[in-house]
């Protein structure tokens, strides 16, 4: 039984590598601008005002319909510092038309981090809660568990090794510690704010 499930999960990944005519793996790296408008703004306001940019870059490595992927967005803090909003995703990249167009959906966490600076007295985190522990005080693990869950949703187009990719990201008010203890999926709909996300990519291989 345990064989033949594995055949047929095997088959279901395999099927839509071969209708589309993609290569079953490849490995991208990508740079772009991600846009959150802040409440009160209008749409025209929030697009001119450059605290409601972030820009960054991320690697992904897709396995047939499976991909894996990490973006990373230096950002700036209340207190002046800068810091990076790192995220990591698992999705899926599903084929809509050949090799051309796919659809992106994924689920993952995240993590704020500010370095130590003269200023802020400490290299720290920023967690869900909005609290900001010394990174001397917790250890990466406990910040990834405590910081909010992102989704994501989006559609690529790939000619040749060049690809343009737009997204939404969704900033969860689960976390993957809140998750673990409720088991609600419905709980990762909760939604703090929204990201427009436009990126380019250079397929390596």
């Amino acid at each position: 039984m345990k064989k033949k499930f594995l055949g047929i999960l095997l088959v279901i990944l395999l099927l839509p590598a071969f209708l589309s005519a993609r290569s079953l793996l490849d490995v991208s790296l990508g740079f772009g601008g991600s846009f959150t408008n802040r409440e009160g703004m209008s749409y025209s306001e929030g697009i001119k005002d450059p605290k409601n940019w972030m820009f960054g870059g991320e690697v992904a490595v897709r396995i047939t319909v499976l991909q894996a992927q990490a973006m990373a967005f230096p950002i700036e803090c209340d207190d002046n510092g800068q810091g990076v909003l790192l995220l990591g995703f698992g999705s899926l990249n599903l084929p809509v038309v050949g090799s051309l167009l796919f659809l992106e959906l994924g689920l993952g966490p995240s993590v704020t981090y500010v370095p130590s600076t003269k200023e802020n007295g400490g290299a720290y985190y920023i967690l869900a809660d909005d609290s900001d522990p010394l990174a001397s005080d917790i250890t990466f693990t406990d910040a990834l568990l405590r910081s909010p869950l992102y989704l994501q949703l989006g559609l690529g187009v790939e000619i040749g090794k060049v690809g343009v990719r737009v997204r939404y990201l969704f900033e969860s008010e689960s976390t993957m510690q809140s998750f673990i203890k409720t088991r609600s999926p419905m709980d990762l709909f909760q939604l703090n704010s929204d990201s427009l996300s436009l990126a380019l990519s250079l397929r390596m291989f």
